[in-house]
């Protein structure tokens, strides 16, 4: 961020107790935290907290653009029995996820349980009467597709998602979660330069059978730095499997006040 961003902490909380099996965004589930109508918001943690004994489980994370649905994270959790002196289960989960503005956090449970879920998260702006000329204004950019036709392609050729399309910014983590169980194989990343593609990364994919009480497969390619993505360029994905993903980069755009 530049120098001159000021941050506003904004925490999200919601409890959920209905039951939801599904891992495509539909049935019950509760809204954690909405990014303000400003620039994004970069959601730090969650804390998953139960009220009440529980038996195995998942809870879930998705992110929602106001009208598609994806799932991003999935929490296991442990059957735990509560006393006066034995404390329900938690979990602190580090995210730092980069949210667009006007884009939501949503979770369910797979048990008809309760939990408390909390996102600790901060919004960012910029005073335009303080800031330099020269100074960076960072706003976040989300997009998502979902690649389920199987390519053993190397080459850029046959059947690829498009994840993102750059206005010209960092890329700072690209999620990979699968939406089902899945069979040894492969994510692929590509660019796109606006007339070829090239292979950009790798995600092997293991052997993984989905469940009430076992999640899905899960990767996210960090970015420590932001991988500066040329305006125009395209982020896109295929799968060596017939297996469903989604692909959720996170993308902070920047400009000049000047």
């Amino acid at each position: 961020m530049a120098a001159e961003t000021q941050y506003i902490a904004n925490t999200g909380l919601v409890t959920i107790s209905t039951a939801n099996p599904n891992l495509d965004g539909t049935g019950a589930f509760g809204t954690v935290i909405k990014a303000a109508d400003l620039v994004g918001l970069l959601i730090k943690t969650i804390i998953v907290k139960a009220a009440q004994s529980t038996t195995q489980g998942v809870v879930r994370l998705f992110i929602n653009d106001g009208t598609n649905t994806k799932l991003l994270k999935e929490i296991e959790v442990p059957a735990v029995i509560a006393s006066a002196t034995d404390p329900t289960f938690e979990i602190f989960v580090p995210v730092n996820f980069y949210l667009e503005a006007n884009w939501y956090l949503y979770a369910s449970t797979q048990n008809a349980e309760t939990f408390n879920i909390i996102a600790e998260a901060q919004d960012w702006h910029y005073h335009g009467a303080a800031v330099r000329f020269d100074t960076t204004e960072y706003s976040a950019y989300n997009a998502a597709t979902t690649v389920s036709t199987a390519n053993a392609n190397l080459d850029g050729s046959g059947a690829l998602g498009t994840a993102l399309v750059s206005s010209g910014g960092n890329i700072m983590a690209v999620t990979i979660k699968a939406m089902q169980s899945t069979t040894a194989g492969m994510v692929r990343l590509f660019l796109y330069n606006g007339s070829i593609n090239r292979l950009f990364a790798e995600i092997p994919i293991p052997a993984i059978t989905q469940s009430a009480i076992a999640p899905t497969f899960y990767h996210r390619v960090v970015f420590n730095d932001g991988f500066a993505l040329k305006t125009g360029w395209q982020l896109k994905a295929s799968t060596q499997k017939a297996e469903s993903f989604n692909i959720i980069p996170e993308l902070l755009n920047w400009t000049y006040p000047a």
